[in-house]
C-alpha cells in the first residue's frame, strides 16, 4: 500500500482534476501512443504524467476527478447552438476515457460526473460547498473559464504548453489576466467579447479590448444597460448601436458564461481523503498499457 503525503503546514488543500480538459490536452499534446493491442493510449499517459506530478508539487490531502456527462447540459436548452462548432474528436480518444477512470478508482480518487451538467458546474458547486477556511482549494484545468470561481481559498492551476507545465492563478493573478478585472467578471466579459470555442455569441463587433474598456468604465454588463437606458453611457454611437441591437444576446451569453454553483450534488469530503491504494494493482495496469515510464513516478 502508498500513502500519499499529507504535509500541508496546517492548511489542508483540496485538488479538483477537470478531467475532459486534461484528457483533450494530453491527446492533442503528445505524439500518438498506443499499447500492444494498437489502441492509443496517449490521452491515458499524458492525463497520468499531469496528475502524479502534480501530486508531487501540491500534496493535496483530499482529491476527486470531475468529468463532463455524455450528451447536452441545460445550456443546449437554452441555447441549442451552445459549443455547436466544435469539431468531434476522433473515437479513438473516447475510448481512452474508461481506462482512465478505472486507473482514478484504483488509485482511491473519486470521479464525479452529473448528467446535464458540465465538469465545471459541478467543480463550481464544490468550490462553493466547502466553505471550511481550513481548506484551500486548487483546480487543475486547461479551461480560462474556471477563473470565474478564484477567491481567497479558490486557486487555478491553468495547464500551459500540453500537460508539462502548470500558471498558478489567485485573485491576484487573475486580476492581472483580466486587466485589473475581479475574476467574476469573467461572465460579463463573455457577455459582450463572447467565446468562439464555446459558440457563445456575444455582441458582434465587440472584441476582447473594448469589452475589458467597457468594463472598467461601467462595472458590469447590467450598469452597462442601465446607463445606456438612461442615455448617460457617452460611448461612440457605432458601438452604442450594436450594443442596444443585441442586448438579449448579450445578456444570454453571460447566462451561457456563468458556472452553476448550486447543483443537485451529494459529495463527502472525508470519502475524498483515501491515503492508500494497492499498488501493485495500478503498476500491473500501467505495465499492460505499455507506461513503464511511469512506475517510478507513482505517487
Amino acid at each position: 500500500m502508498v500513502n500519499i503525503p499529507l504535509n500541508f503546514g496546517g492548511q489542508q488543500r483540496l485538488l479538483l482534476l477537470d478531467a475532459n480538459a486534461l484528457m483533450h490536452r494530453a491527446y492533442h499534446a503528445l505524439p500518438r501512443l498506443t499499447d500492444k493491442e494498437g489502441k492509443a493510449t496517449g490521452a491515458i499517459y499524458g492525463f497520468l504524467a499531469c496528475l502524479f506530478k502534480i501530486l508531487r508539487e501540491q500534496s493535496p490531502q483530499y482529491i476527486a476527478a470531475v468529468f463532463d456527462s455524455p450528451g447536452k447540459t441545460f445550456r443546449h436548452q437554452v441555447y441549442p447552438q451552445y459549443k455547436a462548432t466544435r469539431i468531434k474528436a476522433p473515437d479513438e480518444f473516447y475510448a481512452q476515457f474508461p481506462p482512465i477512470k478505472e486507473i482514478l478508482r484504483l488509485l482511491n480518487i473519486p470521479v464525479l460526473e452529473k448528467v446535464g451538467y458540465e465538469a465545471d458546474d459541478i467543480i463550481g458547486t464544490v468550490a462553493k460547498k466547502i466553505t471550511d477556511p481550513q481548506i484551500t482549494i486548487f483546480i487543475l484545468t486547461g479551461d480560462f473559464d474556471l477563473l470565474q470561481l478564484v477567491d481567497a481559498r479558490v486557486n487555478v492551476l491553468l495547464l500551459k504548453k500540453g500537460v508539462s507545465q502548470t500558471v498558478f492563478y489567485n485573485e491576484e493573478k487573475t486580476r492581472e489576466k483580466l486587466e485589473g478585472l475581479s475574476p467574476e467578471k469573467i461572465i460579463d466579459f463573455k457577455g459582450l467579447a463572447g467565446d468562439n470555442s464555446d459558440n457563445i455569441p456575444g455582441v458582434p463587433g465587440v472584441g476582447p479590448k473594448t469589452a475589458f474598456r467597457l468594463l472598467r468604465k461601467f462595472g458590469s454588463l447590467e450598469n452597462i444597460y442601465q446607463q445606456l437606458k438612461e442615455d448617460r453611457a457617452n460611448i461612440k454611437l457605432s458601438l452604442e448601436k450594436k450594443l442596444r441591437e443585441f442586448r438579449d444576446q448579450a445578456f444570454l451569453s453571460k447566462q451561457l458564461a456563468t458556472l452553476k454553483t448550486d447543483i443537485p450534488l451529494d459529495f463527502s469530503l472525508v470519502k475524498w481523503g483515501q491515503k492508500s491504494y494497492n499498488e501493485t494493482k495500478v503498476q500491473k495496469v500501467l505495465t499492460e498499457l505499455g507506461f513503464k515510464s511511469l512506475l517510478s513516478r507513482l505517487p
